[in-house]
């Protein structure tokens, strides 16, 4: 199969790929309004033969065989009477053509915006499946990328051209056959040439279209990625005066965008400018020809009308079609990155590695320990193991603290009790059962958590604690509650003007480092955990608050498990058992009190 031939099924698989799941039912509709827009084009076209065929001979309309069948519709009438009615018909004709055409273009239009909201959500809840380990391996911006800008750029770029190039084509089809009925010879001809004029450009321009495609695809993926870190870490980039080398990424990046930008108009409009002067020669030619035969004018004249409106209507649906087919050609790369996406998480749905949530889980029921047995644990591409066959229990409201070294596993040790990572060998045990992917929504609901990074939302104090619970569910007792835990009540009700109300900024950077980690850890306690997790929750405190938190924690010791890992031993020195992860072999235990 030629080259040209195998890319042009292999991304009508992928675009079929993508839209069966949202309705084969929606796109046979999109389909059949496409037909049915060629059919009323041609409809529309032919409407006005009668009319001129009138107006340029009566009398000889009268007797000819598709006169009689025309006329025998007809109640009698004069020629002046059956002009005015002929051109009633062709202008309905036309106005019904007209209306098809715009109610296909809406549906078209219609289909490829709402597929392209269906998809970015398809898109963002596959990725929300992924394991955790998924995304310490893709960058962020890659992925916020893909689902708004490949996406749009898919369905704008890609899908609704190509429908749009599936209806052009069945229109020009049936206006050369309508052509064909009425000069077959001018019909071949025209198709011919047509056909092999496009074709010959369409192939000499590929690697231009190629090229355009690449930048895009690199450039895109460049000037998000760039944009984001810039704004990310815009703290960091001032205080060192990097942002003109981040600006200079971007705008390098921008440049690419625009430079292709422009080239896609020029290779999808440059035919226009030489067909359209060959199109209205071959027709003067035509006509030329017709009369040294020595037709008639006043034959010549239907004929010719109905070539002209042909071409009126033939010319400009062959050039969109070659412009849409150079735009999704142009574009592929936004096809490809989504497909890809599609294709990798259903293989991991095959092999079992995506977590799906089906929304909110019943916490376990769990009454013994937590148990790592022989747990080993290391990160993709690498070959150290983190942990190498790390045996500990935890038992039920008890408070544990972990110490170590930089590197030494407390982080990730915190992540496997936390069914973020899967063990490369061993098993994590509740109550003796093993922690099986079904169980780990119901595990994960049991869990308060405050990790070492606090993740904040640009939202109220109190959404960001009640984190994903609609405004109506939120217990605003309970926020007192675990605020006052957390001490952080005073700081909120007194000298926040809004209180719970107060917007916090963009991963709360309107709020200091301590007054985020105790908002963190209020957000922990809300649900009422029965295994609270703390991974360095006092490092961005001073000693006296420290000391009013691990105190309001020395209260709750015997009401839940709790699981801390710090560089302080101020922050585990009140836990009922310490445990020293330098050697990852064993576990080396002390009462700490």
């Amino acid at each position: 199969m030629p080259p040209f031939l195998h890319n042009a099924f292999n991304l009508i698989q992928r675009v079929l790929f993508l839209a069966r799941p949202y309705g084969r039912k929606k796109l046979a509709l999109v389909f059949f309004l496409s037909l049915a827009q060629g059919i009323f084009q041609v409809i529309g076209v032919t409407s006005i033969f009668p009319f001129l065929a009138i107006a340029a001979d009566p009398d000889r309309i009268r007797h000819s065989q598709f006169g009689l069948r025309f006329l025998a519709l007809l109640p009698p009438m004069s020629n002046r009477e059956l002009l005015i009615t002929a051109g009633v018909i062709a202008i309905v004709g036309l106005l019904l053509s007209n209306a098809i055409n715009l109610l296909a273009e809406y549906a078209r239009t219609r289909y490829a915006n709402s597929f392209a909201h269906w998809l970015r959500v398809r898109l963002l809840r596959r990725m929300a499946a992924q394991p955790y380990g998924y995304f310490l391996q893709r960058n962020s911006g890659d992925l916020l990328r893909k689902v708004m800008g490949d996406v749009g750029g898919y369905t704008g770029g890609v899908l609704l051209p190509l429908l749009d190039s599936i209806a052009r084509a069945l229109t020009a089809i049936l206006l050369l056959a309508t052509l064909f009925l009425v000069q077959p010879v001018i019909a071949i001809s025209a198709a011919l040439g047509l056909g092999a004029f496009y074709l010959i450009i369409f192939r000499l321009l590929a690697r231009k279209r190629q090229e355009v495609n690449e930048g895009f695809r690199t450039a895109f993926s460049g000037s998000y990625r760039d944009a984001q870190q810039m704004l990310g870490g815009i703290k960091p980039i001032k205080v060192h005066r990097a942002e003109a080398h981040f600006l200079s990424r971007f705008a390098g990046h921008s440049a690419v965008v625009a430079q292709m930008s422009s080239r896609v108009p020029i290779i999808a409009n440059s035919t226009r400018y030489l067909i359209e002067p060959l199109a209205f020669g071959g027709l003067v030619l035509a006509v030329v020809v017709l009369a040294v035969k020595g037709r008639d004018f006043s034959d010549i004249l239907p004929n010719l009308g109905v070539m002209a409106v042909a071409g009126y209507r033939l010319l400009p649906t062959i050039q969109l079609l070659y412009s849409q087919v150079t735009q999704f050609t142009t574009m592929r790369y936004s096809l490809d990155e989504v497909f890809e996406e599609f294709v990798d998480a259903e293989l991991d749905e095959k092999s079992g590695k995506v977590e799906i949530s089906a929304g909110k889980a019943r916490p376990i029921e769990w009454r013994d320990a937590v148990t790592l047995d022989e747990v080993s644990f290391i990160y993709p591409r690498t070959d150290r193991p983190v942990l190498d066959r790390f045996s500990v229990t935890i038992q039920k409201n008890t408070s544990i603290g972990f110490i170590g070294p930089t590197g030494s596993g407390k982080s990730t040790l915190i992540d496997l009790l936390l069914a973020l990572h899967r063990p490369t060998s061993g098993r994590v045990l509740i109550d003796g059962k093993p922690l099986t992917p079904e169980l780990i929504p119901s595990w994960q609901a049991t869990i308060g958590y405050v990790p070492q990074d606090i993740f904040l939302i640009d939202d109220t104090i109190s959404r960001n604690i009640a984190l994903g619970m609609p405004d109506n569910e939120i217990d605003t007792a309970r926020l007192r509650e675990v605020c006052a835990m957390a001490q952080i009540l005073d700081f909120i009700e007194i000298e926040l003007r809004d209180g719970f109300h107060t917007t916090v900024g963009e991963r709360g950077v309107r709020l200091s480092g301590g007054e985020r980690q105790r908002l963190a850890l209020a957000r922990a306690l809300y649900h009422q955990p029965s295994l609270l997790l703390l991974d360095e929750a006092t490092s961005s405190l001073d000693t006296a608050t420290e000391a009013k938190l691990i105190e309001a924690l020395r209260n709750l010791s015997g009401k839940l498990t709790i699981v801390t890992v710090a560089h302080r031993f101020s922050a585990v020195a009140g836990c009922d058992t310490l445990v020293d992860l330098s050697n990852k072999s064993a576990v080396v235990a002390e009462t700490a009190k």
